[in-house]
């Protein structure tokens, strides 16, 4: 009787044991899964008492914070900076395309895949998200510029469903200007309809009355920086490439728009035929 017992308690305390080990081990494995999102930059990523890691990655997967999605976008942003320092007034057209030369022969299987682009651009999507909802509206507006420059690249060269870069709608998110970044409005409603969660809908019930913003092209246009109400704003009919505020500014600008205007038009022409 003695042994029976002694074995009943050897046995039971070998399964806490095991319970004990294993427990161990899955808490190890969260706080190895919370510092790898921390590390990506969801700094915003918690653990609770129980071990559990709180955090709503707006649609993102693993694969967009680990991985060589992971490093494109890591390397494409540092790559957009480093244009930005060091080319001569530029604007994010210029800085978005030396990004994209300086990080195309390391990373071609990201440029040349449209799936894979399409993780990095939930990464960029889902840091964007949580960039709004804590009040950082100016790091959102370069997610927002990087994801939309993606998606321009993915229907464009990828999946050639469109005959050009459309500029205007890159630039909406991110003006020329320091002191003139696109609106609130036009920034939480990119996410907004991008992501797969509702994290988004009170603050863009916030922001849907403000008023969204757009550029006229015409550098000599009397409104400063060109940047006006953008339902006042109309597309160049033949090259769909810029938009302007008045058909007098249009006018204006014909003369240094009409060189581009017709390779434009022209390069939609065969893409329509």
């Amino acid at each position: 009787m003695h042994h029976e017992i002694e074995y009943l308690y050897t046995m039971g305390r070998k399964r806490n044991q095991g319970k004990a080990r294993k427990a161990a081990r899955a808490k190890a494995k969260e706080a190895e899964a919370l510092a790898k999102l921390q590390r990506a930059g969801l700094s915003h990523a918690k653990m609770s008492e129980d071990g559990a890691v709180h955090i709503c990655l707006h649609g993102a997967g693993p694969l967009c914070f680990e991985g060589i999605c992971h490093e494109f976008v890591t390397a494409f942003r540092q790559e957009f900076f480093y244009a930005a320092d060091h080319i001569g007034d530029a604007d994010p057209s210029d800085c978005l395309i030396a990004a994209e030369d300086a990080t195309k022969d390391e990373f071609a299987e990201v440029w040349n895949d449209s799936d894979k682009m399409e993780i990095a651009i939930s990464r960029l999507l889902s840091e964007g998200a949580q960039h709004i909802l804590e009040g950082e509206h100016y790091d959102a507006h370069e997610n927002a510029v990087f994801a939309r420059y993606l998606e321009q690249h993915i229907a464009f060269e990828l999946k050639q469903t469109q005959a050009n870069m459309n500029w205007v709608k890159i630039e909406d998110l991110w003006r020329t200007s320091d002191t003139m970044r696109g609106d609130v409005h036009t920034l939480v409603k990119f996410f907004r309809k991008r992501v797969p969660c509702s994290c988004l809908e009170k603050k863009y019930e916030e922001v849907k009355s403000i008023t969204k913003m757009g550029r006229c092209y015409n550098p000599e246009c009397p409104i400063p920086c060109g940047f006006v109400e953008r339902s006042k704003t109309f597309y160049c009919s033949r090259c769909r490439g810029v938009t302007y505020c008045s058909r007098e500014c249009q006018k204006a600008d014909w003369t240094e728009h009409k060189q581009c205007c017709d390779k434009l038009a022209a390069i939609i022409a065969e893409f329509e035929a």
